[in-house]
C-alpha cells in the first residue's frame, strides 16, 4: 500500500459528493429548461462541486507528501532516541504509516495500532500487518473504537493519534462528545509519566464544543504544548483552510 492509498479522505466520500453535484446539475440544467423553478437545483450543485474540488485538492496535497510531514512532526515531537524501548499505541492507525515512521526512528519500541477500519475507508487491518511484515517490523493491530479502548489502565508508555478523534461518535446516553471521550481514553491507557502527541481538530467547536471541556480532560496531563498545525508546518491552501486542517492542533504532553 502506498502512502497515497489512505489519506484521511476516502475515495468513496469524494465520489459521493461529486455524484451528488452532477445529479443536482443535471436536474437544474435539463429540468430547468423544461420547468424554470428547477434551475434552483444549480445552487446546491455549485456548492457540492466546490466541496468536491476542495476535497480532491486536499487529498492530492496529503498524498503528495504533506501527510508524511505531519507524521514526521509527531515523531519529532516525541524525539525518541534510536535505542528507545517501551510500548507505543497509535489510535486510529489507518494504514500504519505513522507506526512505520516511529519504527524507523526507534526500532526497539513495541508497536500497537488500533482503528475501526470501516467499509468506507481505503485501508484495513490486514494491510497494516502486511506493511510492517514487509519491513521486518513487529506490530499488533486490533479493531477498536477509540472512544472505548479495550486496554487496561496504564498499558502504554507512549500514545499518538493523528486525525482520528473527530470521527469518534459517543454511545447512546453518553454525557460527553465522542472526540472528548477519545482523548480521555488516550490518557487513561497511558502510564503516569508517559508521553503523548495528539493531532486533531481540537480548535473546531463543532467537534469538541467549548474549549474548557477539552481543557478539563487534559487536567490529567502536564508539560502541555499546543501548536496550530497550519502554522507549525506552514501548510498551503486549501490544506490550511477551515474545512481542512485550519482547526487542527498538535497537543503534546506527559500524563501526571
Amino acid at each position: 500500500m502506498t502512502t497515497a492509498a489512505a489519506d484521511w479522505i476516502p475515495r468513496r466520500r469524494l465520489w459521493f459528493v461529486l455524484a451528488l453535484a452532477a445529479g443536482f446539475a443535471l436536474i437544474g440544467g435539463l429540468g430547468g429548461a423544461w420547468r424554470a423553478p428547477l434551475f434552483v437545483f444549480l445552487l446546491p450543485a455549485a456548492a457540492l462541486a466546490w466541496a468536491g474540488f476542495m476535497m480532491a485538492s486536499v487529498r492530492r496535497q496529503l498524498s503528495g507528501g504533506w501527510r508524511d510531514r505531519i507524521h514526521q512532526a509527531v515523531v519529532d515531537r516525541l524525539d525518541l532516541p534510536r535505542d528507545a524501548v517501551g510500548r507505543l499505541l497509535d489510535i486510529g492507525c489507518g494504514d500504519a504509516s505513522l507506526l512505520v515512521a516511529m519504527w524507523q526512528r526507534s526500532p526497539g519500541v513495541s508497536l500497537t495500532g488500533v482503528d475501526y477500519w470501516g467499509t468506507g475507508w481505503d485501508f484495513a487491518q490486514a494491510a497494516c500487518e502486511a506493511r510492517l511484515a514487509e519491513l521486518g517490523a513487529a506490530g499488533t493491530f486490533r479493531r477498536m473504537d477509540a472512544g472505548r479502548l479495550e486496554f487496561e489502565d496504564a498499558s502504554f508508555d507512549l500514545v499518538v493519534s493523528v486525525m482520528c478523534f473527530h470521527e469518534v461518535r459517543a454511545p447512546k446516553g453518553a454525557h460527553e462528545r465522542g472526540p472528548l471521550l477519545a482523548v480521555g481514553e488516550a490518557l487513561r491507557v497511558l502510564r503516569p509519566g508517559g508521553r503523548f502527541v495528539l493531532v486533531d481538530r481540537f480548535a473546531a467547536p463543532g467537534d469538541y464544543g467549548p474549549r474548557e471541556r477539552l481543557e478539563r480532560v487534559l487536567t490529567r496531563a502536564t508539560e502541555l504544548s499546543v501548536e496550530p498545525l497550519a502554522k507549525a508546518l506552514r501548510l498551503p491552501w486549501p490544506l490550511n483552510s477551515a474545512r481542512a486542517m485550519g482547526p487542527v492542533e498538535m497537543i503534546c504532553g506527559r500524563k501526571i
